[in-house]
């Protein structure tokens, strides 16, 4: 099973692309907009993507933690502590979403189920961590892991009323944020992935040795 958590932290190459907003923007400018409806279908594309490799890994993770369970868990704690949260809705249609912003305003919706489903997936993603680091220390394990602190809660309410007062001006920051959220989640992810691998080897190497 080790080799299967490596091999999904080793596809975060393809599936948790940085992207810069900077870049977008000038390439949607210079090609009269035709690189905007690219760009809102990476942003969904990655979402996506993450999301599914997040599902996986933590299936793996906690499936290995429960294998290594010397008693199994009393009835009253098989309940998963991460299914209690509620995770974001697994898939979106990039395409459609993109060819959708040709009407405008359904752009506005695209930014905001991408703030609101990062907020969702920080949310579960915690109370992995969390049930994580309770399965290790039922097991005397001891797992090194620094504080996952979330991305910023996005006031959905001010950036609307001030998109609506700059005539949707405002909605270039809110569209910044996006970009900016998901690369800074994605940095943070990957030293969590790298702590929870050298974790897991060191299991490993003990039970070699």
């Amino acid at each position: 099973m080790l080799i299967e958590i490596e091999k999904n932290i080793e596809s975060r190459k393809e599936t948790d692309r940085v992207m810069w907003f900077s870049m977008w923007i000038l390439l949607s400018v210079a090609s009269f907009g035709i690189a905007w409806f690219l760009m809102i279908y990476f942003l969904i594309k990655r979402r996506n993507d993450h999301f599914s490799r997040q599902e996986k890994l933590e299936t793996l993770i906690l499936s290995r933690l429960r294998q290594l369970s010397k008693e199994k868990p009393r009835q009253q704690n098989t309940a998963s502590v991460s299914a209690k949260t509620e995770n974001p809705k697994f898939f979106r249609n990039a395409q459609a979403w993109a060819l959708s912003t040709l009407l405008i305003f359904p752009a506005f919706y695209v930014f905001y189920f991408l703030e609101m489903d990062l907020q969702k997936h920080e949310e579960h993603e915690h109370a992995f961590l969390t049930e994580t680091i309770s399965l290790a220390q039922d097991l005397e394990l001891s797992i090194n892991l620094d504080g996952f602190t979330t991305t910023k809660k996005f006031a959905l309410d001010r950036y609307l009323i001030l998109t609506i007062v700059t005539c949707g001006f405002a909605a270039v920051y809110w569209l910044y944020r996006i970009f900016n959220d998901y690369n800074q989640h994605f940095k943070r992810q990957w030293k969590l992935e790298d702590d929870l691998l050298r974790f897991f080897k060191s299991i490993n190497n003990s039970k070699a040795s």
